[in-house]
């Protein structure tokens, strides 16, 4: 397998920004059930720092992924697969990309606006996108709140959709973004 997709499948570096952005989301889960619950201390604010870390490169994995989807573009859909399908596709692909920037960038705002830093692995310190402002803080908590809920059901949509391709249809749109497939061509 290539860097570059072959027009049949995704290539490495596709895969590679999908599955380690889907290996960063389902760390990320487990570490903001937990640090909401905790109190105020050490522990709370590490398992903070290590989530704004992860927000932060999730956000520059969707940039460089996005960057390489207009230079490697995705193999085409399957002939068969019906206008409004690849339109529900297309929507479901767009708004994933958008929770994608919307999240970190809202997680981000609401620390700059609650006067916590935001570094990445203790490494660089961000700067800060706006001035304290303790109500823009609560609603960009409350927003992002919002969205971990919008991005469950996006991604719940994602992987129900490959499984019925690969289960129901039978066709190859999920084993094309499976590293390890030698599958080549339809079923």
């Amino acid at each position: 397998m290539g860097a570059r997709g072959d027009g049949r499948r995704f290539g490495a570096v596709a895969m590679a920004f999908h599955w380690l952005t889907v290996a960063l989301i389902l760390a990320m889960v487990p570490i903001a059930w937990v640090m909401t619950d905790l109190p105020m201390g050490p522990d709370k604010f590490e398992l903070y720092g290590l989530h704004k870390s992860l927000g932060i490169t999730v956000l520059g994995l969707t940039v460089l992924r996005l960057a390489w989807r207009l230079a490697d573009p995705p193999p085409p859909w399957p002939p068969e697969m019906p206008r409004w399908e690849r339109w529900a596709a297309r929507g479901s692909h767009v708004a994933l990309y958008v929770v994608l920037f919307a999240m970190p960038i809202i997680g981000w705002v609401g620390s700059s606006a609650v006067n916590f830093p935001v570094t990445w692995f203790g490494l660089v310190t961000l700067p800060r996108l706006v001035d304290p402002d303790p109500a823009l803080g609560d609603a960009a908590e409350q927003a992002h709140a919002v969205l971990s809920y919008v991005v469950f059901a996006l991604v719940a949509v994602h992987v129900a959709a490959a499984l019925r391709h690969h289960v129901m249809l039978r066709d190859d749109v999920l084993t094309r973004m499976l590293p390890f497939t030698g599958r080549r061509g339809g079923r």
